[in-house]
C-alpha cells in the first residue's frame, strides 16, 4: 500500500520525509497538485518528487497519484461500509442480543418484500406433481441445504442434499419429476453456476434458484429465481443476512409442501407418537 510506505518513510532522505508528510496531511489536495506545485509546498524540489515516486517503484508522479487516488477511494469505501456495520468492537453482548433480532426481521423482511408471489404460486403447483426434491450448495449454503432436507423429509418427501454433480445418477433419472433448488448467497458461485448448466442441459428437471444479487447469467439454466436480498457489508453479518434469507424461502417451501400434505402428515404425527417413548432417552425409574 502506497500510503503505509509513507508512513513508514523507510529509506527515505529528509528531503523525502518532507514530501511524504505534506501528501499524508493533505491528501485531498494531491490530485489536482503537480510534481512542481509539490515540491513548492513541501520545500523541496521537483527532481526529489520524481526520485521518491522511484523509489516507491512508480513510474512517476502521474502514476503517483493515480495510485494514491486510488488508495483513497478504497479507504472512504471501507469506512463507509464499518459505519454502516451493526456490530462494532465497541459492541457488548447485551447490545449483539438486542441487535441480532433486528438483523433476523430485516433479512426476512426485505426478503419477503422482493419474493414474487407469482412465482412462488408456479413453484407450489410444480412441487404438487414432483416426485422427489434435491438441494445444491457449497460450504455453508450446503449446510442449509442438509438442513432443508432433513425438514422436507419429515413430511415424508423425498429429498436429497448435493455439493456437485453425480453425472451417472442423473442420466439414469433424466426423465424423472425432480424439482431442484440451487442455493448460493451471493449469486456468482461458478460451482452452481455450472451445476445449472449441467442440469438444464442434461436432464429435464424443473430447476429453481435461490440467489444473492449477483447472480447475473444463471437465469437461463433456471426455470424459476428467488432473489435473496445481500447487503453491503465488509464484515461476515452478510452471512447472517444471507443464511436468515435464504433459510426463510425455504422454510416457505416447507410450509407449501406442508400444506399439500397437511392430513397424511397429521396421520403420521399420530402414528410417531405411538412409538415416541422408543424415541426419548429416558432415565429408568
Amino acid at each position: 500500500m502506497l500510503m503505509d510506505q509513507l508512513k513508514e518513510m523507510a529509506n527515505f532522505t529528509n528531503h523525502e520525509k518532507d514530501i511524504a508528510s505534506y501528501v499524508l496531511d493533505h491528501l485531498e489536495e494531491i490530485p489536482q497538485l503537480t510534481s512542481d506545485e509539490l515540491a513548492k509546498l513541501s520545500f523541496t524540489s521537483k527532481a526529489t518528487v520524481i526520485r521518491l515516486c522511484q523509489k516507491l517503484d512508480l513510474s512517476g508522479y502521474q502514476e503517483f497519484k493515480l495510485k494514491l487516488v486510488a488508495e483513497i477511494n478504497q479507504e472512504e469505501r471501507i469506512n463507509r461500509l464499518l459505519a454502516n456495520e451493526p456490530i462494532t468492537d465497541q459492541s457488548t453482548p447485551s447490545d449483539i442480543m438486542k441487535t441480532l433480532p433486528f438483523l433476523y426481521d430485516k433479512s426476512i423482511t426485505n426478503t419477503r418484500l422482493t419474493i414474487n408471489e407469482n412465482t412462488m404460486n408456479r413453484i407450489n403447483n410444480r412441487l404438487k406433481t414432483m416426485d422427489e426434491i434435491h438441494l445444491y450448495g457449497t460450504g455453508i449454503s450446503y449446510m442449509l441445504a442438509q438442513s432443508a432436507a432433513y425438514k422436507f423429509s419429515t413430511l415424508g418427501v423425498p429429498c436429497s442434499s448435493f455439493e456437485s454433480i453425480n453425472g451417472h445418477a442423473l442420466a439414469a433419472r433424466k426423465k424423472e419429476r425432480i424439482v431442484v433448488f440451487l442455493i448460493s448467497f451471493t449469486g456468482a458461485n461458478k460451482t452452481i453456476h455450472q451445476i445449472a448448466q449441467y442440469l438444464k442441459e442434461a436432464t429435464d428437471y424443473y430447476i429453481v434458484g435461490i440467489m444473492g444479487p449477483h447472480s447475473q447469467g444463471i437465469e437461463k439454466w433456471c426455470d424459476e429465481m428467488i432473489e435473496i436480498p445481500n447487503r453491503d457489508s465488509l464484515l461476515s453479518l452478510d452471512v447472517i443476512h444471507s443464511f436468515s434469507s435464504a433459510n426463510y424461502v425455504l422454510d416457505i417451501i416447507f410450509g407449501m409442501l406442508l400444506a399439500e400434505r397437511y392430513e397424511n402428515h397429521v396421520l403420521s404425527s399420530v402414528e410417531m407418537l405411538n412409538h415416541q417413548s422408543l424415541l426419548l432417552d429416558k432415565l429408568d425409574n
